[in-house]
């Protein structure tokens, strides 16, 4: 297979890496929730994947979606990650998805997963909760058996690297979240949260994670509310806090001050009418929403209600994109990790393909030796063992002598070098010699 300049260094059994995927930096949030690939739907996705591309990794986040993969031609299987999510069924009659798409191949894919992995591309900085999310989009490609092995070590190598980066760096000891910063946001508008009714709606790893910042940031009268009223009813315990039905949302809003929604829905929970209706209930007095689901919870014109102000995933991400330089020095350190575990897991990935034809090559050269000794030791009579066990020792000292150079040049970063060594010993074209 030829593949493109600046290919992996490290294919394997003619492997390359590729990706594609949409995240907040480049598409719009209405075009961004269409492609969100909820958990519970995980499993059927990669399914679907499978027969369409041959599989690969979904990561699916708050402000991402992106498919990995390898393919043996590398612009079939763009093309394929692409069309696949242009034909995703639940954004069925969305136009304009293509428009957003983005690729990479080879090297690239290895140094964005590394990033992203490291919390680099999110909205928060360094966020320490794409590392879950990676490693459980890369468990369910495992279950589903959609994943390819040199896939897997590449997740498993940006997971270590990522570990390395929060014990090493002020990335990780400075640690953010989207819920954190969102609620940095309701305080930078509304000043102190102590006092203010805060309706929580959403009790998964997001809801907990957002209870948590409130608390931090002072708000003492928390309300929780979730589908799974047990799941509900643990948070509400943990805070210490009064739980609501969740079709009773739309009476709590008349009491609350703030509106905070994380849910796993797949369509808006609270709609621009639920939003008025409550607003008309209780006229003059103002009312906070922040939007943390993806898709989002909260219908988008729910903001065009009088006194209410609506903060969703883009504010949080030109918030995020404001403040970047504030920690440019931790990520320039986190950057620096990552190059060198990206070049690690190079030369890893290089030896993984080069051993096969290094022990080829030793069990051909050896095979060789020995055949062209005991001719020669059969035509020389009058030998001592001695002279014999001399001989021996000669032949092999030639041959790892004669091996050093090939042998150095497979575990280069010369991506072509297994390919070349094979052809010069043909050893594609015997069968493969095992060493006794």
């Amino acid at each position: 297979m030829n593949l493109p300049a600046g290919a992996f260094i490290g294919t394997f059994n003619n492997l390359n890496f590729i990706l594609a995927g949409l995240n907040i930096d480049r598409a719009p949030v209405e075009i961004l929730e269409c492609v969100a690939v909820p958990t519970h739907s995980l499993k059927e996705h990669l399914g679907r994947l499978a027969t369409h591309a041959g599989g690969g990794v979904i990561l699916s986040t708050c402000n991402r979606t992106e498919i990995y993969s390898v393919a043996e031609d590398v612009e079939v299987g763009v093309r394929q990650l692409r069309e696949y999510i242009d034909a995703v069924p639940e954004h069925a009659g969305v136009t304009g998805i293509s428009d957003y798409i983005y690729t990479k191949t080879g090297d690239e894919v290895a140094e964005h997963l590394f990033g992203v992995t490291a919390g680099l591309q999110s909205v928060a900085l360094g966020e320490s909760q794409i590392l879950g999310q990676v490693t459980r989009a890369m468990q369910a490609a495992g279950e589903a058996g959609s994943v390819d092995p040199i896939l897997s070590r590449l997740f498993h190598a940006a997971l270590r690297t990522s570990r390395k980066i929060r014990k090493e760096t002020d990335l990780g000891r400075n640690r953010t979240s989207v819920s954190s910063l969102g609620v940095q946001e309701l305080q930078n508008t509304l000043g102190d949260l102590k006092g203010l009714r805060v309706l929580l709606v959403g009790a998964g790893e997001m809801g907990k994670l957002t209870a948590r910042a409130l608390t931090r940031y002072g708000a003492d009268d928390i309300v929780v509310s979730s589908r799974s009223m047990n799941r509900g009813r643990i948070l509400a315990e943990e805070l210490g806090a009064p739980q609501v039905a969740f079709e009773d949302i739309s009476k709590a809003m008349i009491e609350a001050d703030v509106l905070i929604t994380c849910t796993a829905a797949t369509d808006s929970v609270i709609t621009a009418d639920v939003v008025a209706n409550a607003m008309s209930a209780r006229p003059e007095r103002k009312f906070s929403i922040l939007d943390l689901g993806m898709p989002r919870d909260v219908e988008s014109t729910s903001g065009d209600v009088a006194n209410v102000n609506l903060i969703s995933l883009t504010e949080l991400q030109a918030r995020s994109a404001e403040s970047w330089e504030i920690r440019e020095s931790a990520a320039a350190e986190a950057q620096g990790l990552i190059d060198d575990g990206v070049r690690r897991f190079k030369e890893r990935l290089t030896g993984i393909e080069s051993e096969p034809v290094i022990r080829t090559l030793g069990a051909r050269v050896e095979q060789m030796r020995r055949e062209e000794v005991e001719q020669t030791l059969a035509r020389l009579d009058g030998l001592t063992e001695k002279q014999a066990v001399s001989v021996e020792k000669m032949t092999r000292s030639l041959v790892r002598r004669i091996l050093a150079d090939p042998i150095s040049f497979l575990r280069s970063e010369e991506e072509s070098a297994a390919e070349a060594v094979q052809k010069v010993f043909a050893l594609a074209e015997q069968d493969e010699y095992e060493l006794e």
